[in-house]
Parts: structure tokens; C-alpha cells; sequence
């Protein structure tokens, strides 16, 4: 059996108390609410995805490259970085479509 110190244990049922208050917040929630989180996640995506074709929009007109589409380059790197901040925020935010279940221990 493993020994935990004090100060572990407080720490994490000061997290596990946190989540709870978050979870039992996250019901009473408005239909507003719920909305503004879902506009705010696609703001997570659409603004780097519109940052990178005006910035692709430039270099292709100033360093023109055969065969290279800077736009294309540019609006694959903005899905990549507006999904990773949206994934990152939804992590941040304790939002999970499916809660996963904890592992048990193997005797």
C-alpha cells in the first residue's frame, strides 16, 4: 500500500472539492450560458484560421513560390492551432463529452 503525506491528501481534496463545486455549477448553467461557451470555442478555431489566410493572402503576393500556396499552408496551420486552443480550453474548462472511467487496480 502506498503512504500519502498530508499535504497530498489536502491537496487533492482541495482539487476533488474544486471539480465537484465546478460540476454542480456547470448544471445549473443558463441556456445563455451554454451558448456563449459553444460561440467561444468556435472563436478558439475561427480566429486563427482567418489569421492565417490574410497573413498566407500577403506572402503569396509578396514572396510568390511555384508550387507553393502560402494561403494553403497558412489555413492548415490555423485549423491545427484554433483546434489545439479549443482542446486546450475545453481541457482548461473541465468540459468532456464522455467522462472517462478510473482504472482499477490489478492484484
Amino acid at each position: 500500500m502506498t503512504d500519502y503525506k498530508p499535504t497530498d491528501l489536502k491537496k487533492t481534496a482541495g482539487v476533488l472539492i474544486q471539480k465537484a463545486a465546478a460540476r454542480k455549477n456547470r448544471k445549473k448553467r443558463s441556456l445563455y450560458i451554454n451558448a456563449a461557451i459553444l460561440a467561444t470555442y468556435g472563436w478558439h478555431v475561427c480566429i486563427p484560421v482567418l489569421l492565417g489566410i490574410i497573413l498566407g493572402r500577403f506572402l503569396d503576393k509578396e514572396v510568390p513560390i511555384n508550387h507553393v500556396s502560402w494561403t494553403l499552408n497558412f489555413l492548415i496551420l490555423g485549423f491545427i492551432t484554433g483546434w489545439y486552443n479549443a482542446t486546450k480550453w475545453i481541457n482548461k474548462e473541465g468540459i468532456k463529452k464522455h467522462p472517462t472511467k478510473p482504472k482499477e487496480e490489478k492484484k
